[in-house]
């Protein structure tokens, strides 16, 4: 089973851009998550084809399951 954590954030010319982490901690809070959020925001570090990061718009912790099936 594998985790990332999947941040979403809104661009200056109205479309979203998506920062994936794998493997977050089991105990991460929704708070931890919204200040680093915060943290990436007030910095303004990131500028994605031209655009700045303006907002926070979503975060989530999406599982995924994989299954190997045997072709013998």
């Amino acid at each position: 089973m594998k985790k990332v954590l999947e941040m979403t954030f809104k661009k200056e010319d109205d479309s979203t851009s998506k920062f994936t982490l794998a493997n977050p901690r089991q105990d991460i809070t929704p708070q931890e998550v919204k200040a680093v959020m915060e943290s990436i925001l007030s910095e303004n570090i990131f500028r994605i084809g031209g655009s700045e990061l303006v907002e926070i718009d979503t975060a989530k912790v999406i599982t995924t399951t994989e299954e190997i099936l045997d072709l013998a």
